[in-house]
């Protein structure tokens, strides 16, 4: 299909706005278990080993496997009608997470949770992709990628003022008045994702959607014909998913831990530090890919990629290193800022290189290398590396740093290659 072909309306950017609040919530209930960790750690008895696999490797082996079951449901299927059965889902598993007794409650509530989950990327990738020409996409994609940073925001905000206030509403409870304040938060944010699944047929939806759902077109074949380019776009999304993900979850608690700053102050801050710079870095690097694609630079959007990660990088020498709890959170605002480029610019791209009825398919890989490797392993390994090699509370710092010194030059190169890689793939499917 042409670009100028393309719905770029009213009802886009509603789409936009809509799927956005979407990812938000669900990024928010993801991130739930980054604002408990001492509360889950004595009243479950977990080490951060623990804590990393149940936050992030649990979930993502099982957010990855659904992932591809989706992309091929979304291509072929009712878009609206999945979401909405699966943020019930997720919905009710993250408020079933409040009732955990042990370690593998939580592994199971939490597969659900991931489950869940897994429908939106390659769903929402995929309807924005059809609403958009590919000079506007990384826009829509960077609005849209915001969410992470939105969710985290509402999670470590949101989440630490529910646990630290919820006694107050506790007289009004009832049989649920027993339970402890995190306990309650889980339950909080659960009923938030019900409520959510009940607008999603509000959804507005691509004219080509129903064209697209009658095609039964294999996705082997041009990925096969493509891989050297995803195959260096999804090591580069892994790895900057490993840094991404380890600060998203363990962020607020190094602030904790390495700077004595209160959990609420810290809370506060990195949900401020996430609505404003993560909204700023993904808005305005997509303006600016968009920019330079609309001038004839079709690759642009990987080719900003690598700048970013300089950055990223500078920032988080700052972050782990510094001794002023200051610079710290100036070094912190900065790898948000950089990090939040990246979902716009590499989702982009990917749905730029794929033909429009394989959106949902490549989108589910896309989401594969994201979160199987980087959210499975990223806050996995730095709990790992907290227990075993930097087993103080400072140590915490010098575990982030280990990680982001190896992650981001492989990041960089991969992506600067995938932008050669990129320009054949974009002008076929632009012809079809």
């Amino acid at each position: 299909m042409r670009t100028e072909s393309k719905d770029s309306s009213k009802m886009a950017w509603i789409a936009v706005f809509f799927i956005t609040t979407v990812n938000t919530l669900s990024f928010a209930d993801r991130q739930l278990p980054s604002i408990m960790i001492p509360e889950l750690k004595a009243d479950l008895l977990l080490n951060d080993t623990q804590i990393g696999f149940l936050f992030g490797t649990v979930f993502a082996i099982f957010f990855g496997l659904a992932s591809l079951v989706f992309g091929i449901l979304a291509d072929k299927g009712n878009k609206k009608r999945i979401l909405f059965w699966t943020i019930l889902l997720w919905g009710i598993l993250t408020g079933l997470c409040g009732f955990a007794q042990q370690f593998w409650d939580l592994i199971i509530f939490r597969i659900g949770v991931g489950v869940g989950e897994a429908a939106l990327g390659p769903i929402a990738l995929a309807i924005l992709a059809g609403f958009f020409t590919k000079e506007k996409l990384p826009i829509a994609l960077g609005i849209f990628g915001s969410g992470p940073f939105l969710g985290s925001a509402l999670a470590a905000w949101g989440g630490a003022a529910v646990i630290t206030n919820i006694s107050i509403a506790k007289p009004f409870l009832g049989p649920l008045s027993h339970l402890a304040n995190w306990r309650l938060t889980f339950i909080v944010f659960a009923l938030l994702s019900l409520m959510l699944a009940l607008l999603i047929r509000f959804l507005p939806m691509p004219k080509e959607e129903i064209k697209i759902n009658k095609d039964n077109t294999p996705v082997l074949p041009f990925i096969k014909k493509a891989w050297k380019f995803f195959t260096l776009l999804f090591v580069g999304v892994t790895m900057t998913g490993i840094i991404g993900y380890s600060v998203l979850a363990w962020g607020v608690e190094m602030l904790v831990r390495v700077h004595d700053l209160p959990k609420s102050y810290a809370g506060q801050n990195f949900g401020l530090f996430n609505i404003i710079f993560g909204i700023g870095g993904s808005l305005g690097f997509g303006i600016l890919a968009s920019s330079y694609m609309s001038k004839g630079i079709k690759n642009a959007n990987l080719l900003i990629a690598p700048i970013t990660l300089f950055f990223c990088w500078l920032s988080l020498l700052l972050f782990s290193l510094s001794n002023s709890s200051t610079l710290a959170q100036i070094g912190l605002i900065g790898l948000i800022f950089f990090m939040s480029a990246g979902p716009g610019l590499y989702a982009s791209a990917v749905q730029n290189a794929s033909p429009v009825n394989l959106r949902a398919r490549t989108a589910s890989f896309y989401y594969i290398s994201a979160n199987v490797v980087g959210f499975a392993l990223g806050p996995f390994a730095l709990g790992f590396l907290n227990d075993n090699f930097f087993n103080y509370d400072e140590g915490i710092r010098y575990s982030l740093l280990t990680l982001g010194i190896i992650a981001y030059p492989i990041a960089g190169l991969c992506f600067w290659y995938a932008a050669k890689l990129i320009l054949p793939l974009i002008n076929e499917a632009e012809s079809k």
